[in-house]
């Protein structure tokens, strides 16, 4: 009887505990603003920072928009606030930043999916695209992870990056 009562306790404490696989990310986790810690692009068998090693920036999200701008945090100031053509071009392939209402569908085991609909962007090569991502939420760290064209490069990539909670 002793083994039969302790065998029942513990299939019902792993049965009720959380466990990491079980772990869901819901749409109100995903609400407020998150400070970029890194970001990398994989094509193939090649990755890449596709803004450098150092990246800063951060996403911001609404009960229905996805706000994102990202950069090069050790890209040079211009030499004055009317840009050359040269400055202009290193500006451009060292940011992307964008916008649009979004949609969250099922939870996956890498998070939940997020789909949103870039409807104003740094670059016209994503604008009035999808770009769909699996975010994951753990404690005060955002996980993103899709398979997306990156605006540097051109290139459709599993991009993912990390941050952190920032306000």
């Amino acid at each position: 009887m002793k083994k039969i009562l302790l065998a029942t306790i513990i299939a019902v404490t792993f049965a009720a505990g959380p466990s990491h696989a079980q772990q869901t990310t819901t749409k109100d986790q995903l609400i407020g603003s998150w400070k970029v810690l890194s970001l990398k692009a994989t094509t193939g068998d090649k990755v890449v920072h596709p803004l450098g090693e150092q990246v800063a920036g951060y996403v911001t999200i609404t009960p229905t928009r996805f706000w994102l701008l990202f950069v090069d945090a050790t890209r040079k100031a211009p030499a004055s606030p009317t840009l050359t053509d040269a400055e202009a071009i290193a500006m451009m392939k060292t940011q992307v930043a964008w916008t649009g209402k979004y949609t969250t569908a099922e939870q996956t085991a890498e998070g939940i999916k997020v789909t949103a609909h870039v409807d104003a962007a740094s670059s016209q090569a994503i604008f009035d695209t999808d770009r769909v991502y699996l975010i994951r939420v753990d404690g005060n760290k955002m996980i993103v992870k899709g398979t997306v064209t990156v605006p540097m490069t051109g290139q459709k990539s599993i991009v993912e990056f990390d941050l952190v909670k920032s306000d």
